[in-house]
Formats: C-alpha cells, sequence, structure tokens
C-alpha cells in the first residue's frame, strides 16, 4: 500500500500536479481538504498563493477555514468544491492535499459496573476475582431479546428492571394479581437483566407465572406456561423484524416427568432455548428431575463464591454447567428499591439465562438452541471449580467483553 501512496505521488510530480489523498474514505467531510506546503515554502510564497486562491473562493463560494503555521509544517483548511482543489494543485508549492475526515474517541464498547454482585463479576472473569468490576458490551447486553421467566411471577415495579419486563400469564392463580407474591421469580429476573443485579442490562423480561404465593404449582401449570413460551415467541419473531430471539428460564423442578419433558422440548424444537436448574438436592443425579433431564436444555449446577460446588446442588451427566448460585443479591418485592440474599441452583441458571441473552444480542441472525447450548459450553472455564462430584462437568460460565 505504502508503494502504491509513493507511485501515486511520483506520478503526480511528473505532470506537475500535487497527489490528492483520502477523497474516498468512508470517514472523508464531503468538500473539505487540508492543503499541504513544501515544508521549505516561504512566507512570501504562501501569501502569494492565498492571493491567487482568493478569487477561486470567492467564485465558488469556498472558504479558508484554517492556517497552519508550525516550524515544519504548512498549510491550511479548505472548504469549497473538488473543482476547486484540482486547481490549487498545480500550484508548485502545494505538496498534497487530503480530504479532511472525521475522528473519533477510541472509546471501547465495554462499560465497566462497579460494585457488582459477584456473580456478575465472576462469570466475566477466567480467574477468580474478587474485585467489584463486572464488565460487559454496551451493544450486546439483551437488545431486541426476550427472556421469559418461568417462575413465580415478576414484581413489575422494582426500579431495577426500568420498565422492561411485562407481565405475559398466570397459570396457577383464577383471578391472577398480575404480581410476584413469592418474590422467588422477581430475584430470578433481577439476576438475568436488572440494571443493577443483572447480567443482560438491556433484555426484556417477560413474567410467566407458574407457581404460586407459596411456590408452588403442579406439571399441568408449568407446561401451561411453556406452552405460552412457544406459542408467543412464535408470534414475536413474525411481527417483529428487530427481534434477536429468546430465552426462556426455569428455576424450578420436581420428578421426573415425562410430559414436562416432552413440552420443553417441544418449544426448544420452536426455537427457543432453555436455561434449566439441577434442583436443590445435595449431590442427587439431576438426571432423576424435570425439567433438569431434559438433554436439549442447557441444565445449570451451582458454584460459590471460592469457586467450589455448593454443597446443596445436584449433580451428574445431565449438569451441562455450572453458575454462580450460593448468597446471591437481586431483586425483591418489598418495593420498587426492595433486594434479598439467596442461594440454590435457581439462582444459578438465571446467570447462564443472562450470558445466553447477551449472546443473541450480539449476533445478526438469531441461532438454534443447539447452537447456543454448544457455544454456552465451548465458552465456559474449564476445571476451576474444586469440591466437584464425580461425572459432573467442571465447566464455569464465562461470557468476557473483548
Amino acid at each position: 500500500m505504502l508503494r502504491l501512496i509513493m507511485l501515486g505521488a511520483l506520478l503526480s510530480a511528473v505532470v506537475g500536479r500535487a497527489p490528492l489523498y483520502n477523497v474516498d474514505s468512508k470517514s472523508a467531510i464531503p468538500n473539505e481538504y487540508i492543503v499541504v506546503f513544501y515544508s521549505n515554502t516561504t512566507s512570501d510564497v504562501v501569501d502569494k498563493h492565498m492571493m491567487k486562491l482568493q478569487p477561486m473562493l470567492d467564485d465558488s463560494q469556498g472558504e479558508v477555514m484554517q492556517n497552519i503555521n508550525m516550524k515544519h509544517f504548512k498549510g491550511y483548511g479548505l472548504r469549497g468544491p473538488k473543482s476547486v482543489v484540482d486547481k490549487i494543485r498545480f500550484f508548485e508549492e502545494v505538496e498534497y492535499i487530503e480530504a479532511n475526515q472525521v475522528v473519533k474517541a477510541m472509546q471501547s464498547d465495554c462499560r465497566a459496573q462497579l460494585g457488582a454482585e459477584w456473580g456478575l463479576v465472576r462469570t466475566s472473569e477466567r480467574d477468580l476475582n474478587s474485585d467489584g468490576v463486572y464488565p460487559y458490551k454496551v451493544n450486546a447486553s439483551g437488545q431486541n431479546v426476550v427472556v421469559y421467566v418461568i417462575d413465580t411471577g415478576i414484581y413489575l415495579e422494582n426500579n431495577d428492571f426500568g420498565g422492561r419486563a411485562t407481565w405475559g400469564i398466570d397459570t396457577v392463580d383464577d383471578p391472577s394479581p398480575e404480581t410476584d407474591e413469592n418474590g422467588h421469580g422477581t430475584h430470578v429476573a433481577g439476576t438475568i437483566g436488572g440494571t443493577k443485579y443483572g447480567i443482560a442490562k438491556e433484555v426484556e423480561l417477560i413474567a410467566v407465572k407458574v407457581l404460586g404465593r407459596y411456590g408452588q404449582g403442579s406439571f399441568l401449570s408449568v407446561i401451561n406456561g411453556v406452552s405460552f413460551v412457544e406459542d408467543h415467541h412464535a408470534k414475536r419473531m413474525t411481527k417483529n423484524a428487530k427481534a434477536k430471539g429468546s430465552i426462556a428460564n426455569m428455576s424450578l423442578g420436581g420428578g421426573l416427568s415425562y410430559s414436562l419433558n416432552e413440552a420443553v422440548v417441544s418449544a426448544i424444537n420452536s426455537g427457543v432455548p432453555f436455561i434449566v436448574a439441577a434442583g436443590n438436592d445435595y449431590f442427587d443425579d439431576a438426571c432423576y428431575y424435570s425439567p433438569a433431564s431434559v438433554d436439549e436444555a442447557v441444565t445449570v449446577g451451582c458454584s460459590n463464591i471460592k469457586d467450589e460446588f455448593c454443597i446443596f446442588s445436584n449433580a451428574g451427566e445431565c449438569v451441562d454447567i455450572l453458575a454462580p448460585g450460593q448468597g446471591i443479591t437481586s431483586a425483591g418485592i418489598g418495593g420498587p428499591y426492595a433486594d434479598y440474599t439467596s442461594s440454590g441452583t435457581s439462582m444459578s441458571s438465571p446467570h447462564v439465562a443472562g450470558v445466553a441473552a447477551k449472546y443473541l444480542s450480539s449476533l445478526d441472525a438469531p441461532p438454534t438452541p443447539t447452537q447456543v447450548k454448544e457455544w454456552l459450553e465451548q465458552n465456559g472455564t474449564i476445571n476451576k471449580i474444586t469440591k466437584i462430584p464425580p461425572g459432573t462437568a467442571n465447566n464455569l460460565l464465562f461470557m468476557g467483553c473483548m
């Protein structure tokens, strides 16, 4: 490239015309140029140049924007048509002319949240680091992505949601209070997408209430919620050209249910990745529970602030990935600024859902649920968690900013 520029300069010199640079640059400012004199050009020559230039500017409504008079660099900024520039190129004191261009601050698209909840920090670090800094990409924070929170509902009035949480359906209470009377779902939603406590700070959250005031429902109420997710996702993707996909989070579980598992698989095959909690039965096999036993879902076990496997977490070959889940502070239901601290694989799963939402928002087109699961597993940090039961994947959730 340098040789081509030099050759261009030599050819211009042969025909007595100063070279013109960067006119085709994407950042070129229309009709603005920087005219550069040879470094040994005297003040008298510059004055004569300006006298010859002025009639051209008067005829074309051009102007000299700024004079440059440094010790070893002389020239001026010109605003005017290219026809004037073409004439100036034949002035023998002109070494070259280049298009003026836009200059921007070299600012990273990464933003750092200081004093962040430890779980957020851990998802963004390959090694254990308790500095309280959570870096995330401003333009990949869940924009145009929906996360369905299949849980006890969401207290929409909590300020941490910034108006991004909406009500979807209630399959357990009729009439519905259209709020979270338990707190579990609100806590989960806060970790997924809260402004302060959340992973994906621009994501849309939809409350799919399948558990009641006391945190209980039935397989049928949960299946109805999963059915709503499948239907709502299909309609949204058809109507919203900007939609980048959806994620469903299920921080719940019960005994093995073939019907619930089949419903979840149906929604996954319809394009919705499902992130599900492994369960809290103290090292029991997650494959004995639903929806944790769904192969196509991403089943999440728990790690603590010391990078240890949580003593209460289910384990085994059905666990796909680990995420922070012990001593997690998030949004609460006691008022607009309420929060509280809780533990469980229910707290681990939303960390993964939030990271998955960020991943979707970073792409131009929605990936398949299989691709999301593969990315989460391949991008995780291997062999960092201690005290992990045999046969359990030692793969810790990770998504950096760079």
